[in-house]
């Protein structure tokens, strides 16, 4: 599993290796093939190879030891190797954490976690019980919920178009996907042209097109409104063979099963997490608690959202209502 190791070192050509560390400190001979007090003269045996990627990438990846069958959160370190056999005096090259499930890593090749796979990360990160599973999995769909109606993470973004929708002349209503969350925009297609449209209120629609029900004057669609989940196209389609191409962030479901895949845990899992055990210790109570793993989140999920921006070359502005429960 190509993705459980992973270094980018930035530097080509080197030679590089890693040394796997359990919870405990102890680290893995990977001769032995267990886990020992760290040992000078052992030192040789410790090393798991990483593959520079491409030709000259500066990018190594290795592979979990799969000789290790208990699950947890393991640490790694990479090293340049200066000379014919691992050393001490090698130089560090970068560190991580990789979450074995006692054969493969978490959400490896999935890109996300499934929801028993959570429930273990949870526990192991600060929140012990192991009682309270419906309320852990309760707390997650509240938390990835408020993530993504807080911002519009790239992770929920899905491109649909719509090309048999409006086959009736004089219609000017789309329908809304079953998973449409927040609406990026849409673009009509015809044969080589293509423009946006110019997204509007429905009290602005009704202005513009008053008679929109009574006369149907065709024209070149410029507008769209969003009512009672549908999508109101002004003025109305001079021709049914427009497409309609529309982008938005798909809604949030529900994870309430182990086999549930479990949302923005490919990339920010630890945000969510803290979000999720803020929320199981306030249930409880336990409103110290709960404080310090919002503030946890707060601050991860504001990295998050200037990553996904810095990606994207967007600059929101994200305005919390203050009922909301990310306020504090």
């Amino acid at each position: 599993m190509a993705d459980e190791i992973f270094d980018p070192l930035g530097i080509p050509d080197r030679t590089i290796y890693a040394v796997v560390f359990n919870p405990t400190g102890k680290v893995w001979n990977t001769s032995s093939e267990e886990f020992e007090t760290y040992a000078t003269a052992n030192r040789a045996d410790y090393d798991i190879p990483l593959t520079e990627q491409g030709t000259s990438s500066g990018i190594y990846i290795g592979s979990f030891p799969s000789a290790i069958t208990a699950s947890g959160t393991y640490q790694w370190v990479s090293y340049i190797q200066d000379g014919g056999t691992p050393s001490e005096s090698d130089n560090r090259a970068d560190s991580g954490e990789v979450d074995w499930t006692g054969s493969a890593a978490v959400g490896a090749g999935t890109g996300s976690m499934s929801g028993s796979d959570w429930r273990d990360y949870v526990l192991r990160g600060g929140f012990k019980r192991t009682d309270k599973d419906t309320e852990l999995y309760e707390a997650t769909t509240d938390a990835i919920q408020e993530m993504r109606r807080r911002f519009k993470f790239q992770e929920a973004e899905a491109e649909k178009t719509t090309t048999d929708t409006i086959t009736v002349d004089g219609d000017y209503k789309l329908t809304i996907e079953s998973d449409f969350g927040l609406l990026c925009g849409i673009v009509i297609e015809d044969d080589e042209d293509a423009w946006p449209l110019q997204q509007i209120s429905k009290a602005r629609f009704e202005h513009i097109y008053p008679d929109i029900n009574v006369t149907n004057d065709r024209g070149i669609p410029n507008h769209f409104c969003l009512f009672n989940d549908q999508i109101l196209i002004g003025p109305v389609p001079d021709k049914v063979t427009y497409n309609y191409r529309k982008s938005y962030s798909q809604r949030a479901g529900t994870v309430s099963s182990s086999t549930d895949a479990v949302p923005f845990t490919n990339l920010y899992r630890e945000v969510l997490r803290d979000g999720v055990t803020a929320r199981l210790y306030e249930l409880m109570d336990q409103f110290d608690r709960a404080q310090f793993y919002y503030q946890k989140s707060e601050s991860g999920f504001n990295q998050a959202m200037n990553r996904e921006e810095f990606n994207t070359g967007e600059h929101t502005f994200i305005q919390m209502p203050e009922d909301s429960y990310w306020s504090g």
